[in-house]
Formats: structure tokens, sequence, C-alpha cells
């Protein structure tokens, strides 16, 4: 592995989901934790959607084995959600994961302000 490579402070967040006494969902964020990952840019587009214009942004974040870690989960780094698309697992080794995520509105709804630099 080239040195440096894992140089953002990436935060791992699950789903919660929690219902309210009026039968409501709730959706928070619990992060899981902090590890050192890399961030690398793959594409990005921008689309008209109920007559706004918004962006998506696809990445490509690679970090060490992180057990229990699936799709549901995000990851956020200086201040941006990533929703995780895919998750491979390197030669099925369990020592490094290869996380291919996008990031656009959805994925910033609810940001924490602790814990995202």
């Amino acid at each position: 592995m080239r040195s440096g490579r894992l140089r953002h402070r990436c935060v791992l967040q699950s789903k919660v989901e929690t219902r309210g006494s009026a039968g409501g969902v709730s959706t928070t964020w619990a992060t899981e934790a902090t590890v050192w990952g890399g961030i690398e840019p793959l594409s990005a587009r921008e689309f008209l959607s109920i007559d706004q214009t918004q962006n998506e942004t696809r990445v490509r974040i690679v970090l060490r084995y992180y057990s229990g870690l699936d799709e549901t989960w995000r990851v956020v780094n200086g201040g941006r959600a990533y929703a995780i698309t895919e998750i491979l697992n390197e030669s099925d080794r369990n020592r490094m994961l290869t996380l291919m995520c996008s990031q656009g509105v959805r994925e910033a709804a609810d940001l924490p302000t602790e814990g995202t630099g």
C-alpha cells in the first residue's frame, strides 16, 4: 500500500430508525467508528429533479476491514456524507474494503456537526 493513501478521517455511521408515539418514523445516525481512509473522486453529474438542479458525485473510499459494515451505513468526512452503494472485500481476505459511494442532496440530511473533520 502506498504511503499516505489512507489520509482522510472517515466517520462510519449506521442508520437508526425509531418509531414515535404517533406512529411516525424518525431517522438518526449513530457513529460506529472513526477510521482512516482514502477518498478518490470518480465522477460527477448534474441533473434536474422536480424543477431543481441537483448534483451527484461518485467516489471510491478505501479503508481497512471493518466487520459489520453494510450498504445501509454512510461515511462522513469533512462535512460531506457519502451513501455506500457497494462494498468490495479485496480478495475476500478481510484486510481492505473498497466502498463505492455517492454524495448528493439526500446524503446531506441530518449531518452531524461533530466528528466530521
